[in-house]
């Protein structure tokens, strides 16, 4: 039994606001969005009524939240795995995306939440403010494909 959590901080890697607008420029041209996903079809999500999720939502850190909000810290057998990733970050807010893998489930395949947080100065603590979902189906037509239809 593993389970394997890793934290990307990727968003770092794309600071330079001149690679930044050359790559937007070139997608634009292409006709994809920085989602990857053609103009005008935005991937969607389920929203996720925050009032309904047992657990604080605010902590030091949004991983933090994140974790303990939507993370599996039970031991998972085969190839499970969760991994964060900073996808947004302007100022005082963050996006993460928690994604999990391999989920001990014979229709779900993969879940992942898309999480916006802002930091409240005034407390020195950053608070979730949306939470979204999708997940990957074992057996659909495509199982590397994300969506918010139950799986069969």
């Amino acid at each position: 039994m593993k389970s394997v959590t890793r934290i990307k901080t990727s968003v770092n890697k794309y600071s330079l606001t001149s690679i930044g607008l050359g790559l937007s420029l070139c997608l634009m041209v292409m006709g994809c969005t920085a989602k990857n996903t053609p103009l005008g079809k935005e991937e969607t999500y389920r929203p996720l009524d925050l009032t309904e999720l047992e657990g604080e939502l605010t902590a030091k850190e949004p991983e933090t939240i994140a974790l303990n909000l939507f993370g599996n810290s039970e031991p998972v057998e085969d190839n499970f795995s969760q991994e964060i990733e900073v996808i947004k970050q302007q100022g005082f807010e963050r996006t993460l995306m928690l994604t999990q893998m391999n989920l001990p489930d014979d229709s779900i395949k993969g879940q992942r939440y898309r999480l916006e947080f802002e930091f409240d100065q005034s407390t020195g603590q950053w608070r979730l403010t949306q939470a979204e979902t999708q997940q990957s189906c074992y057996r659909s037509d495509d199982p590397n494909r994300w969506t918010v239809e139950p799986c069969p």
